[in-house]
């Protein structure tokens, strides 16, 4: 930590965001940003009322009439596949009072009503009925009812919404990134598939922390999880291969989102995948997509603001190959409710001892995680100090000063297309900060006062139509009620 020269006039969160962006030039940010109360309610509305948000994956909503109650910032949402096969989030409020009407996690039903005056809703939003209708609301006109609803695309599976009725579509949103999410949700042709409910859990730490860690920082592995990697008769598997950890390390950063992974020298390394995972390889990827997950033994990485993604081999032999998806969902200052998915190329589900395997990848990131319980303990740590008056009036400064100027020798910028679109450093996931700056740019990006709602920002270059392919089939289901 330093102390800059100046400090602040009145500590007030647009000052706040301002000198974010000022420090973020030379490295640095203001640690008062960290569980702070006023920063937290603009992020509300600034940060997860306009961006994209990670709500789930299409294999949770396989029939018409499935359902699950998921957040966009700490909005409820109820994310539906209607009867003729559309996907859906609507906000869960009733139109009458605004009563919540969901009353479990997930299921499946034609419609939805409300507990409150019986108002009801068919799973496509709109109004199908209320008690004594004739008496009570004779000039109502039903049609001009609907349930709140998000803007809502997919991309390999992953499903977004977004409150903002103006603003970049998805697939500029991800931009660049998309290359990355194309290599580890459509590996396979036939996509990934979620495999059981979802874990969640909640900590008192920032939503930002967890985002930042998950996006390339592998340097506090060497301190926070040392005792777990010195864990005897782990099996490693690829993990052997790499010598020199930082060496087979490259972070990958996009205009908003950052990925870091690990490169073995064998090509047939595939994140310790069975051998048949070539059979099953997705004929749209790329000669370098292929090359670079051929190579791989492990992918981690943050789509901006709060969803994390892993895909590979455990770090040191703690399980896998596994996907897992994480989602830091915002429970106010200084509180975050974790939700976690686990993945599997839809291939491979029904094999039940590679999905033994694959399961014990929670073994390490998990509730009961022996990394999950170190990470907690610092992440909850550094939530309680980085909101103490003492950062406030002194205008502490954190430090994220790897990978600039001169700073880190040992990072060199790679330029061969088997790393993709994105700006890949080698050794960037222990000397290299470029992640966290550019999850904090992002922050501060969107956070900026004079920042509108249709300003792309920093959204990505590239355009296109979002490839829903199968996401979106249609189909008779069960009804039900809710």
């Amino acid at each position: 930590m330093s102390r800059p020269e100046t400090g602040t006039d009145d500590g007030g969160p647009s000052e706040l965001i301002e000198q974010t962006g000022a420090a973020l030039d030379e490295g640095q940010y203001p640690l008062a940003i960290t569980n702070n109360r006023d920063l937290y309610e603009l992020e509300l509305r600034r940060v997860f009322g306009r961006a994209w948000v990670y709500l789930g994956h299409v294999s949770e909503f396989a029939e018409p009439g499935d359902y699950a109650r998921r957040y966009i910032g700490e909005d409820p949402f109820i994310v539906t596949r209607d009867e003729n096969g559309e996907l859906h989030a609507f906000l869960d409020s009733c139109m009458h009072r605004g009563a919540q009407f969901c009353t479990a996690e997930s299921g499946n039903t034609s419609h939805f009503r409300c507990p409150y005056h019986g108002w009801t809703y068919k799973n496509d939003g709109s109004l199908q009925g209320m008690p004594h209708m004739a008496e009570a609301y004779q000039d109502l006109d039903e049609e001009e009812i609907s349930l709140e609803e998000a803007h809502l695309d997919t991309h390999q599976g992953l499903v977004f919404g977004r409150i903002a009725d103006e603003g970049p579509s998805l697939r500029e949103y991800l931009g660049d990134f998309a290359w990355y999410l194309d290599l580890l949700f459509g590996t396979t042709a036939e996509g990934m598939t979620v495999v059981g409910e979802p874990h969640r859990w909640e900590s008192d730490h920032d939503w930002k922390t967890s985002a930042d860690n998950f996006s390339g920082d592998s340097y506090h592995v060497l301190t926070t999880h040392q005792a777990g990697l010195e864990t005897e008769n782990l099996s490693r598997g690829p993990w052997e291969e790499l010598d020199d950890f930082p060496g087979a390390s490259y972070l990958a950063c996009t205009d908003r989102h950052s990925i870091g992974y690990y490169l073995s020298e064998d090509e047939g390394t595939f994140m310790g995948y069975p051998e048949e995972i070539e059979e099953y390889l997705n004929p749209d990827l790329s000669d370098e997509q292929r090359d670079l997950f051929s190579r791989s033994v492990f992918h981690f990485g943050t789509v901006f603001p709060n969803m994390s993604i892993i895909h590979g081999i455990q770090s040191g032999g703690w399980g896998g190959p596994w996907a897992c998806i994480r989602k830091w969902n915002p429970r106010g200052p200084g509180t975050t409710e974790t939700t976690s998915w686990w993945l599997v190329p839809k291939e491979l589900a029904g094999d039940e001892s590679f999905l033994e395997d694959s399961h014990r990848g929670w073994e390490s990131l998990s509730p009961g995680g022996a990394f999950e319980s170190d990470d907690l303990t610092i992440w909850e740590g550094i939530s309680d100090s980085s909101g103490a008056v003492t950062h406030e009036l002194r205008d502490t400064r954190g430090n994220m000063q790897q990978g600039m100027g001169a700073m880190s020798d040992e990072v060199e910028t790679m330029d061969d297309p088997i790393h993709g679109p994105a700006e890949v450093t080698s050794k960037g996931l222990y000397f290299d900060e470029r992640n966290s700056r550019t999850i904090l740019r992002s922050w501060y990006e969107m956070m900026r006062e004079e920042t509108p709602a249709t300003d792309g920002g920093t959204a990505g270059r590239a355009a296109g139509e979002v490839d829903c392919g199968a996401d979106c089939g249609t189909g008779g289901g069960p009804e039900g009620e809710t």
